[in-house]
């Protein structure tokens, strides 16, 4: 296109660490998704995925885990398929195609909740990844070492992958998936020698946990990921390789993760997967490696996302490559975990995680129902108006209705909403809130016309 400088203010750039972030991905670029799978597998195999399934395992049992599990699976599916396959129309990543839906000025809130949100979670999973090397130096040989450290040295280790852009997170998870991978399957299959398979299938809870409190749960745990998933599908052929690669993540993938992650919670009634793994599965040194690199293909996703967010907001006013606004929010998330100052932030992140899925409600509803798909063409970036109504007071209405289902800090704690919350997940009532009011609007709109 002659007019890229007018139209996003920067020529395309052909350094290494070009990701696109303002520029449609170049057809020669993009990838079936058999190319891409490793890279969706990788989004969910974490740390925390097995947390969560031995969370929800010791308030549920096995069987209700599982049943829990795959209907937040299919629900995460469906949005992400939704949203991935606007990536495919636009090419752009899910700040940049916000402005289609919001308008210029309106698709700069997107991107700020977009950068604080996953910036804040880089920093919390970078003290989370700390303290895991931590523990598994202690568990595995008896040494202390200094939790501050490594989480610094692993902050560090995260940024590389992230400032190189997708390449990099694709190279990662090539390597680190099928490792994880192998590591999940012989240690399932030495959990069920080791304690009978009636035994865990038959565990009694620890704790009491509602099936609603225990699929929102899952649907909570990766609703942000899949509302911004255009950052990745953009890079898929077609919307039926993004569709499969959606469905490979979040229907295979990451239910699978949680579910091992109940296998061993029911079987050895504890929900340390590092303690597991090292020392009453005995994989040792081996299994600390590979959840080190685990970590790590999640965690870069977070960054990644958080940078591409941050330099769509003030894309013409920040004069820096994205390569090294990566870098920095890396190093200043870095520094906020090692001082412990991201557990001040937790209410502020749950916070921008409630506001985020009505949003993609909003662009959903634009996209699909208003039928307003042929404007999210980067040819049209110049029509696209300061601010667009109709979406934006859907948005607001949704993020309303999230904050009164959430306890304070959180939220505004309305009771009745909140218990609602135990019943049907937050996100997906915020995201319904936003689809019913921009539609309304819009129809009354076109209507005046």
């Amino acid at each position: 296109m002659a007019n890229d400088k007018n139209v996003l203010g920067t020529a395309e750039s052909t350094e290494v660490f070009n990701d696109y972030e303002f520029s449609p991905v170049p057809d020669d670029k993009k990838n079936t998704w058999k190319s891409q799978v490793f890279v969706w597998l990788g989004v969910g195999f974490c740390l925390t995925a097995f947390t969560l399934g031995g969370q929800i395992a010791l308030g549920l049992g096995f069987w209700p885990t599982v049943a829990a599990v795959l209907i937040g699976g299919v629900i995460l599916t469906i949005i992400g398929a939704l949203c991935g396959a606007i990536g495919i129309k636009s090419g752009l990543s899910s700040t940049v195609s916000s402005r289609f839906t919001f308008g210029k000025y309106g698709a700069m809130v997107f991107g700020i909740i977009v950068a604080l949100c996953n910036m804040g979670w880089f920093g919390y999973q970078c003290t989370f990844f700390g303290s895991s090397i931590s523990n598994v130096f202690r568990l595995a040989a008896g040494v202390e070492v200094n939790t501050r450290l490594c989480i610094i040295i692993g902050g560090l280790l995260m940024m590389i992958t992230a400032i190189v852009g997708y390449k990099g997170i694709k190279m990662l998870s090539q390597i680190g998936v099928p490792l994880l991978f192998a590591l999940i399957l012989f240690g399932v299959v030495k959990t069920f020698v080791m304690v009978p398979a009636g035994e865990i299938m038959g565990a009694v809870p620890a704790t009491k946990m509602s099936f609603a409190t225990a699929v929102s749960l899952m649907v909570g745990s990766f609703i942000v990921g899949v509302s911004i998933v255009q950052d990745f599908t953009r890079y898929s052929k077609t919307v039926k390789d993004s569709t499969i690669g959606v469905t490979l993540g979040f229907t295979l993938g990451y239910p699978v993760v949680v579910i091992c992650g109940a296998i061993f919670a029911c079987a050895f009634q504890t929900n340390d997967i590092t303690d597991i793994m090292i020392n009453i599965l005995g994989f040792g040194y081996i299994a600390a490696l590979i959840i080190i690199i685990a970590t790590w293909t999640t965690n870069d996703n977070n960054l990644y996302q958080s940078t591409l967010g941050l330099t769509n907001t003030f894309h013409g006013l920040l004069k820096l490559p994205r390569w090294i606004v990566t870098a920095l929010c890396g190093i200043f998330a870095t520094i906020l975990g090692a001082l412990g100052m991201i557990d001040w932030l937790v209410p502020f992140l749950s916070l921008l995680c409630v506001l985020i899925p009505p949003i993609s409600g909003a662009m959903l509803a634009d996209f699909y129902i208003l039928k307003n798909a042929d404007k999210y063409s980067y040819e049209k970036m110049n029509e696209i108006p300061d601010f667009k109504v109709d979406t934006g007071i859907g948005a607001i209405a949704g993020c309303l209705v999230g904050l009164c289902m959430n306890e304070a800090p959180v939220g505004f704690g309305v009771p009745f909403m909140v218990k609602l919350s135990n019943v049907v997940p937050t996100a997906l009532v915020a995201m319904f809130v936003s689809v019913v009011v921009v539609v309304l609007i819009g129809k009354i709109g076109k209507g005046k016309a």
